[in-house]
């Protein structure tokens, strides 16, 4: 900080006696325009411009000491010098930069404005002064005083027991060891009174404290009064007759509260919310043809206790109306014929605004994908009250039909340009296309490399030429997870993977991976190329080494599969594949490996592959619409060097249907069927079909489900006779699953289920199971279950029960995993 003025021409007096001073022209100091920025006001907004003001020569004055003067020759009015005065922790060469104002300028009056604009844009100041002294030789001292804000030792919340600080921690803006902002201390005030409304704190009331403390720092208390939390205890319409209330409630997110209120969330009051409501419930109206309908003002009471909040909305229904004639007019570029084929809105059906809504797209699209990229659809309605009808007219302006110029990538900062070109449905020097537009951003985003992806369009350097922009924003495509999990079929689980989605931004994936438990354990490696070699041929590679205890015999195995495949159509998948895998079987000690030798074989499988992929979900990790067709050869000769010879066939079709509240409806069917290629060796027990488990059929211990032989348990004369589980050669499993949410925001999603399944020996049709009486071959089993998808993966929690038990099976068997089903 700069010392004081001292000597004959630098008297330090207070400002407030310039005033004085100045009358008399004995005054070295002049306050400059800015003055007015006093510091009435916490924020001290500076002015929006400074007016100019007379700036009187300083005398020297004896026993003064001169301020520091350049050799040259001075220009008149010229800044010799800057000094800033009343800083402490704030460098004086910060305020400086900030300056328009330099040393060895001339000084403009008019750039007092900025400078002061500049110095309170610092944040630093809770008030700012600007003052000039003359020099006898004509140059200017420039000073700048501040006062500076204080800093906050602590932020403290005062008086909350239902939200704790973590809950609140995103609402706080303000923190420690930070010069206070006022502006800051009221919009943290206001996030958190907003957090509690959200939370059904609807009386809750928040005020802000700033305490000094030693060392010109302060401390922020948000002093907070949380009264009781208010839940929606009714909700009741008037005048709805025509459409149940029950169908209203069913549509709004506000909910009345219950018993389970603490659980789900329901009853929770939010004004938005609310508002959002209330134009649903009209828009449920129009869909059901009450196109005159009136939604009042709703009635918002508080019970005397203030803990409830009865809702009462008033509804004037009004006549329901049917469609009329639909007709097309304007630019038609097809018959109306064909236009009408796409008409979700029929003659004689109740009038719907979202169908109508549908209607448009599709002519739209119709207009789009061949180039009419601003063409404009109508709908022109003709209300017949008498009939109670509703005609509707969709008028079509086409406009010019246009071709991309040219397609621009922005916001890509890792991920090369290629990468999301060859994902785009849309070409330069063709006719644009609105199903290709959509397509596109579908395909980018379905990348997984991106938080956003937007594609948009504007005009051309001519009348019929577009400019498409796909703007991106990048996500971190790297992970690296480390969990240490628990499962009563495993015990503890132990995991690890490295893996990058996104190679150097080449769009290629690559992973490291492994897994440990009581039961097994797996290190992987893995690489996967969508584009291989710039083609539209995809390349994976994986290199593997599992250890699996089956309980009566324990698989290891090394080895490595190598795929190559093609997108023969947009979702449709062929891959051809070699796999080459060493597997070592080694029974369990009970069983001796010598009375069963020909069942425990070990050897080598060299196969080839091809498999068919039919891929149309909405999302590959968490689906909720849409469906996956999957089939598959392997063929492991011996002409290809293995010693485990067979044909394995393998298809799975998995369907999902979304329903109403969030619910989705999962269904899945696998059949796997494997044929041994020697009939003088018979197939490994490790190569053959074990059900039962979490992952199958559930309510059944892991791998209990099998065809089995009676063998004794050691080679003793008098060892006891038991059933060994041998495995089938054919499978088939059924599973049926109604996924619901439970608490969505915390990803708490509860399910039902249905499952069915076998696994059936050689001389065994499927649905035939000559060992055990049960219906249609399948063991059967119903149960329910909750999934919380958490941080570190979806954690699975069911209990399953079955329906065909057996003397071994438990009436009931709780299972917890790691990891999704299907």
């Amino acid at each position: 900080m700069a010392p004081p003025f001292t000597g004959p021409i630098a008297l330090r007096l207070p400002v407030l006696s310039l005033k004085f001073l100045l009358p008399l022209l004995v005054a070295v100091w002049t306050v400059m325009p800015g003055r007015a920025l006093a510091q009435a006001d916490d924020r001290g907004t500076p002015p929006a411009s400074v007016p100019p003001a007379a700036l009187p020569p300083a005398p020297a004055t004896p026993g003064s000491e001169a301020p520091v003067t350049p050799d040259r020759e001075v220009r008149e009015g010229e800044v010799v010098e800057i000094r800033i005065e009343g800083n402490r922790r704030v460098e004086s060469e910060a305020v400086r930069r900030a300056l328009r104002t330099q040393v060895g300028q001339v000084f403009d009056e008019t750039r007092t404005a900025e400078d002061l604009r500049a110095v309170w844009a610092l944040g630093y100041f809770s008030d700012v002064q600007l003052l000039v002294q003359r020099l006898p030789t004509g140059g200017i001292i420039y000073v700048v005083r501040v006062q500076e804000r204080p800093s906050i030792r602590t932020v403290k919340l005062s008086g909350n027991e239902e939200l704790s600080q973590d809950d609140l921690k995103e609402s706080i803006e303000v923190r420690a060891l930070t010069i206070l902002d006022m502006d800051a201390v009221r919009r943290t005030q206001k996030k958190i009174q907003e957090k509690y409304v959200d939370k059904g704190y609807f009386l809750a009331e928040v005020n802000h404290r700033v305490v000094p403390v030693e060392g010109g720092q302060v401390d922020v208390v948000f002093d907070i009064d949380e009264n009781s939390k208010v839940m929606v205890k009714d909700i009741a319409f008037l005048g709805a007759e025509k459409v149940p209330a029950s169908k209203l409630k069913d549509v709004m997110l506000t909910k009345e509260g219950g018993y389970l209120s603490f659980i789900t969330g329901e009853g929770t009051y939010r004004e938005e919310v609310f508002q959002r409501d209330l134009a649903v419930i009209q828009a449920t109206y129009y869909d059901e043809g009450f196109i005159n309908v009136r939604v009042d003002k709703p009635t918002v009471s508080l019970s005397a206790d203030k803990r409830y909040i009865f809702v009462t909305i008033r509804v004037t229904e009004g006549e329901r109306y049917d469609i009329g004639k639909i007709d097309f007019s304007g630019d038609l570029v097809v018959p109306k014929e064909e236009l009408a084929k796409l008409m979700t809105s029929s003659t004689g059906t109740h009038f719907s605004r979202t169908q109508l809504g549908q209607d448009i797209q599709s002519i739209t699209d119709v207009y789009y994908d061949r180039g009419y990229a601003y063409a404009n659809i109508n709908p022109v309605t003709s209300i017949n009250a008498d009939a109670r009808t509703v005609d509707l007219t969709f008028d079509v302006q086409q406009g010019p039909q246009v071709t991309i110029e040219r397609i621009e990538v922005i916001g890509n900062t890792k991920t090369r340009d290629k990468v999301i070109r060859r994902e785009l449905r849309v070409y330069e020097g063709e006719l644009y296309s609105g199903t290709g537009v959509r397509r596109s951003k579908e395909r980018v985003t379905a990348l997984g490399f991106f938080e956003t992806v937007e594609v948009t369009q504007r005009p051309g350097s001519r009348e019929d030429t577009i400019v498409v922009q796909v703007e991106v924003k990048e996500k971190a495509t790297g992970t690296f997870q480390v969990g240490l999990g628990f499962s009563n079929v495993e015990n503890f689980i132990f995991t690890a993977q490295v893996s990058q989605n996104n190679f150097l931004g080449w769009g290629q994936s690559v992973s490291a991976s492994a897994q440990i438990s009581s039961l097994r354990s797996l290190v992987q490696l893995s690489f996967f190329d969508p584009y291989f070699l710039d083609t539209n041929y995809l390349l994976s590679a994986d290199f593997f080494r599992v250890e699996a205890d089956y309980d009566d015999f324990i698989r290891r195995s090394t080895g490595g599969n190598l795929s190559l495949g093609y997108q023969v159509l947009e979702d449709l998948l062929v891959n051809v594949g070699y796999s080459q895998e060493h597997v070592d079987v080694e029974a369990a000690q009970t069983y001796g490996g010598v009375l069963l030798a020909n069942r425990f074989l070990s050897g080598v499988t060299s196969s080839v592959r091809l498999s068919l992929t039919y891929d149309k979900r909405n999302n590959r990790l968490f689906p909720s619409k849409g469906f996956i067709h999957y089939g598959s050869v392997e063929y492991a000769p011996k002409f290809l060097g293995g010693s485990i010879l067979f044909t394995r066939y393998t298809a799975y079709s998995r369907l999902y249907f979304p329903l109403p509240l969030g619910a989705v409806f999962k269904t899945n069917a696998t059949v796997g069927y494997i044929q041994p290629l020697d009939p003088n060796r018979p197939l490994p027990i490790s190569e053959l079909y074990y059900v039962g488990g979490i992952n199958s059929v559930r309510g059944y211990q892991l791998r209990t489900i099998s065809p089995s032989l009676l063998a004794p348990r050691s080679s003793a004369p008098d060892a006891s006779i038991e059933r060994l589980n041998v495995g089938g050669n054919k499978q088939l499993i059924v599973n049926l699953e109604l996924e619901f949410p439970i608490l969505e925001k915390a990803g708490i999603r509860g399910v039902v289920f249905y499952d069915a399944g076998n696994s059936f020996a050689s001389n065994e049709r499927f649905f035939q199971d000559l060992q055990d009486d049960v219906p249609l071959g399948l063991f059967h089993s119903v149960g329910v279950g909750f999934r919380w998808f958490s941080p570190v993966g979806p954690l699975r929690f069911e209990w399953g029960f079955p329906l065909t038990r057996r003397a071994e099976d438990p009436p009931s068997l709780f299972e917890f995993t790691i990891g999704n089903f299907f």
